[in-house]
Formats: C-alpha cells, structure tokens, sequence
C-alpha cells in the first residue's frame, strides 16, 4: 500500500449489492466474439482483432472529445488547438519498476489471482502480475490526447464523464455527431491489457456545477465474479482516494502529484493544447507495429483530411506514424474518396464517381451522399484464373466499398460482389443523414444495420441505412456494367473456318477432300423448359423461374430407364457458364435429390414429368442461363415395368 499524503491510493473491491443494480466487472467480454472482418485484400497483413478494436474504439472516444472541445470553444469564440493522439510504449525495470508496483498497489491486485480462477477472472494464463519481483520489465502503454475536452463533470450521478466512461455501461448522452453510447469504448480500451486494468487522468476547463476542480485521476480494474477468503466480489476494483468505503478520483494537486509517480507529464487547464486525458494501460497486449496498422486500416479518412494527427511509439523509442497511402491494400480506397468528395475536371474509364441523390425516409428529402469507385482494367480487376485459383480463400478478389460517415472512420469495408469485375471505393455520407447512421450502428460501430423495429432510436434509421446500401450497390452494378464490353451483335459474329466448311458441304466437296464429318447421337432423353424472369422484393434485383420437363424421345427403344438428370442455373461470365445462383428445385414423385448439386435421379419413362425450379434473387444486370442435363443409368426391361405396374394396381 502506498500513501499520499493523508490520502490512501489502494486498490479498493466491490462486492455485490442487492440494494442497487449491478453487474460483473469483465466488461472486456463484450467484444470477445465479435468478429472483425477483413474481407478480400484486406486479410493480407492484417492486424489482430483486439488491435482493431482498441484503434477503432479508443481513438472514437478521444475523437469525440476533440469534437466536443472544438464546440465548446467556438461558442466561446476561441480559436481550438489540433487535436493530437500519440500511443507510447515503455518498458518500466529496475528500481523504477520496484517503486511503480508499489505505487500502483498491484500486490493488492494479484492477492486475488488463485491457483484456477484465471479463466474466472477472464485473465489469460499468464501476465505481469507473475513477475512483479523479478528482471521481467513491466510494459505499459501510455495514451495521450491533445486539444480534447476532458472527462469534466462532478463525480455524482451520471454528471461525470469520468464515471461515464470509466465506470457505467450503456449511457448515451453525447453531444450530436459523436461516435456512440459512453460505456462500450472502455471494452475496447480494457481488451487491450493483459490484467484489465487502466488508470486515466484527465483535464479539463473549471465548470459552474464543478468549482475548483480541473483535474482528475482514477484507476480501473474490471474482472469477473470471484469469491476470495469467504467474500464475494462483483470484479470491478477501484484506484483513488479511498475514504471509508467508498473511492473516489484523485483531483487537483492529488492527481498532479499521483501522476508524476508513474512519470505521466501533469497537464494545465490554462492552456488549451493541454486539455484532454491519459490512459496508462497496465501490460499491453497488442504490439506496436500492428497498432499502426490497425489505424491506418480503419482511420485513413480523418487522417487523408489532416483532421487529427496519430502516432505510435515504440519501447525503443521510434515514432511511427500511420500512412495510408503507403499501404498497398488501401490504395484504391483512398483514390474512390478523393473521387467522392472532390470534383474532378476530367472522367477515366477506370474511375467512377456519383452523387446518390435524395432519401425520403423520414419525410423530408435528405441528401443520401457520394460514392467514388475504381477499377484496374489491366490488373486485380479481372485477375488471372490461374493466380485465383492459388491464393487462399480468405485473399479472394471481391469488390469492396468503404462506408465512411462523419467521425471519419471505416465503418465498414462493404463487400458488393465476387465476380468480375472488381471495383474498390467510398461512400462518404453526408451531414444530413450522419446521426440517422449513427444510430443503426451496433456497439462495435462496424455496420449499417437495416433491422426495422430497434427500440430506441429513430425509426427511419434503418430505412435510411437501407437507402444507403442500396444506392451503393446501384452505383457499383452501374460502373461494372460500364467496365464490361458490350456483347458483339450476332451479325457481326464471323467464323471463317465454319462458314468455309459449310460453304464446301452446300457446293459439294472437291475431288480428294476428306468426307463430311458423321452426324451426331440421337438424343436420348428429350428436354423441354419454359423460364421466365420476375422481379424480386428488393429493387434491382430478379429471380428466374422454369420449368424442365423430362421424358423418353422416340430415339430410345425401350419403355423405360433409370436416369440421373442435373439441373443447374449458371451466371453467363465472358460468354461462358460461370458461377452458380443459389436454387430451389421441387423434384417430381419417384426422383430422389443425391449429393451432388442439383442432381436427382429416378425412373423415366415416355411419359414427361416436370421439375420446377426457382433460383434466389440476382442482380438484374447479370445474365443467368439455365443448365439441364441428363444421363441414362440403366435401361429398365419391359417386363419389369409391366410386372411393376400390374403390382402397383
């Protein structure tokens, strides 16, 4: 235990509390099974899933400070500093590590780690709290944000961003524009420690119902429901001012003075470019390289747009500094958002760029966005057969479009089809429709989710999302259909070798010339089909339905046969067959469906029988051919059939 003062800094636990509402403190557990997607190119060097959380959600909190500072100060008429965000890493040993154990109590903190309950406490098998007294340097990572608001507010009730962000779940009460809910980005700050623990100081300018207070200290742990030495504990350890029974945030002097132990710099509410707050997350788990990259990946927006500025030093001392536009993968990306939101004087056939109109979702008309879209033509947009035949299925090419909305994050790499050609952009949407997005967005703010009848939100969200990915997936299948060349007229199509070698069959063949080749088997098995194309319920979009008839042809001598008959719905891709369309095939009385795809078999006579058939919905711009085949197994003797028929009477 250390002092400070009269003021005792320990680790202090809650127990769980019938009176008032609670929960456990393993809120890391929140993104556990969320799955991060990396779809196409993106799989290639792709950071881990916590790493993409933390830069997503972290730096959405710190961004949302900064937003809520720059409005604060242009009220007050006041100029706003740029808002600055640096990860840095230290590796603490020796003496300084003895003396910042014990100032952060973390005896207290393993005293409650017994043999078996690691998984309990949602801890991994090992961590730090193994080598508190030995060489093994304890790292930490240090998050420090310039030109933010703070975490301001009285520490009572729901008034305090501290206790907001640190402690509650699930609030919403940020200002407009903002991220999302207080509660869920600490999940993303929490999965990031190896122990699940953080202390956070924070600055702020002096407000009217908070007098005298401009700073702040408050350390976290969050692990799950443990009983030790007969107690019970809700998981969720306090680090402050402990008096009596009760935690509270260091402030002032306490907290300046509390900081400079762990050799965090004090800030000064005077001077704006100081305002904001540190983290210190206690045995990182997510290694720096990967970080930058996670940021680059999922933040090239707001980085292209100069509107903040991230940066990532290592425990060695090396600043690196996320650049999108040296990361391969994300080339095109950038390129479709330099067509989406700036003018262009002059238009390639490889590059697309459309402004989406309007949505009437709400009643009024709202100005959905623009999209901006690229191709290779010679390149990844029809890539050799070979070369995707070899690469692993989770690099497959697909066309991809970037959903990008006010906070200038990633929300999305929106996957909009896996055939050729490919195309790779951004929708950025516009301002009117920001917080409508905003609000179908999951906690992990990875999606636009059309889901009608979410409590809580503003009805004509999802429709408005909806509006959205429609329009997208529009202008995609509009620049694809400009990419592909048109289908020659049946007119212009010349064989010389065919129509040479029907020429020499109509005037007859010429002295020594090799006869005329044999003519093909009788068909066996006649195959009639009926198909027609109707709209499906979302726009742009079909389905095809047929009908195939089987039966004998007159060629067949015999009265019956066991068959195999397929029946296939292919995509036209180059003039050929290409990849299937999902189908729903209703066989007639006496075929069997066998394992392989559309393929039945049973007893056919000369008497038809009809197989209907009815594909799933497709693109309207695409092409689709039926496919229907058919093989005798076995010719069936006519006694046989007799006898059957006479047993069947």
């Amino acid at each position: 235990m250390s002092e400070l003062g009269e003021q005792k800094c320990v680790w202090q636990w809650e127990q769980p509390n019938p009176r008032v509402s609670g929960s456990s403190g393993d809120l890391a557990k929140l993104f556990r099974n969320e799955g991060v997607k990396h779809p196409g190119l993106l799989a290639a060097g792709a950071p881990s899933a916590t790493a993409t959380v933390m830069a997503r959600e972290v730096i959405q909190n710190s961004w949302d400070a900064a937003n809520d500072l720059r409005s604060q100060l242009a009220k007050a008429g006041e100029p706003c500093p740029e808002f600055e965000i640096t990860f840095k890493y230290r590796d603490i040993e020796g003496a300084e590590k003895t003396q910042l154990v014990a100032n952060l109590d973390l005896a207290a903190l393993s005293g409650h780690v017994t043999p078996g309950n690691r998984r309990a406490l949602g801890l991994a098998d090992s961590d730090c709290l193994d080598h508190l007294n030995d060489s093994v340097p304890l790292r930490v990572l240090q998050i420090e944000e310039r030109g933010a608001s703070g975490m301001y507010g009285p520490f009572e009730g729901a008034k305090s961003k501290l206790y907001l962000a640190l402690i509650s779940l699930g609030y919403t009460v940020k200002h407009e524009g903002a991220g999302g809910s207080f509660g869920f980005g600490k999940a993303g700050l929490i999965r990031g420690s190896a122990i699940r623990s953080l202390l956070a100081y924070t600055c702020f300018r002096e407000r009217e119902d908070d007098l005298g207070i401009t700073t702040r200290l408050l350390g976290m742990t969050y692990w799950g429901q443990h009983d030790l030495n007969g107690q019970a504990y809700n998981g969720f350890a306090r680090f402050g001012n402990s008096i009596d029974d009760y935690t509270i945030p260091f402030e002032n002097e306490a907290a300046d003075e509390m900081v400079g132990r762990f050799g965090i710099s004090t800030r000064s509410s005077n001077n704006a470019d100081e305002l904001g707050s540190t983290f210190l997350l206690l045995d990182p788990v997510v290694q720096a390289e990967e970080l930058c990259t996670a940021i680059a990946r999922n933040w090239w927006p707001a980085l292209m747009d100069r509107a903040f500025v991230a940066r990532v030093v290592t425990a060695e001392g090396e600043e690196l500094v996320p650049r999108p536009k040296r990361d391969p993968v994300l080339e095109r990306f950038l390129r479709g958002y330099e067509l989406a939101v700036t003018p262009q004087d002059n238009s390639a056939l490889s590059e697309y760029s459309k402004d989406l109109g309007k949505t009437t979702a709400t009643g009024a008309a709202l100005s959905i966005g623009s999209i901006g879209l690229v191709a290779d033509l010679e390149g990844w947009s029809y890539p050799n057969e070979v070369a995707a035949e070899a690469e692993d299925d989770v690099l497959s090419h697909r066309s991809l479009v970037a959903l990008v909305r006010g906070p200038r994050m990633v929300v999305e790499y929106l996957e909009v089809g896996q055939r050729v050609p490919f195309v790779r952009g951004a929708f950025v949407a516009s301002e009117e429709i920001d917080d409508l997005l905003r609000q179908s967005e999951p906690m992990a703010h990875d999606a636009w989710q059309t889901d009608a009848g979410e409590e809580g939100i503003d009805p004509a969200s999802p429709k408005v999302a909806a509006a959205v990915l429609r329009k997208s997936r529009e202008a995609v299948a509009d620049f694809r259909k400009r990419l592909r060349p048109p289908v020659p007229r049946e007119e212009d199509i010349r064989l010389p070798l065919l129509q040479d070698l029907f020429r020499k069959l109509l005037d007859g063949a010429a002295p020594g010339a090799p006869s005329p080749p044999p003519l093909g088997e009788k068909r066996l098995i006649s195959i009639r089909v009926k198909q027609e194309l109707e709209p499906a319920e979302t726009v742009g979009m079909v389905r095809a339905a047929a009908t195939v008839g089987y039966a004998l042809s007159p060629n067949f001598d015999g009265e019956a046969a066991n068959v195999a008959l397929t029946i296939e719905y292919r995509f036209v891709e180059d003039g050929r067959s290409g990849e299937q369309c999902a189908v729903d095939v209703v066989a007639p009385q006496g075929f069997t469906r066998t394992t392989d795809a559309g393929k039945f078999v049973g007893r056919l006579t000369r008497e038809p029988v009809d197989f209907q058939l009815t594909t799933h919905a497709y693109s309207g711009e695409w092409t689709g051919r039926l496919v229907a085949t058919s093989e005798i197994l076995e010719v069936v003797a006519a006694q046989n059939t007799a006898s059957e028929l006479g047993d069947a009477q």
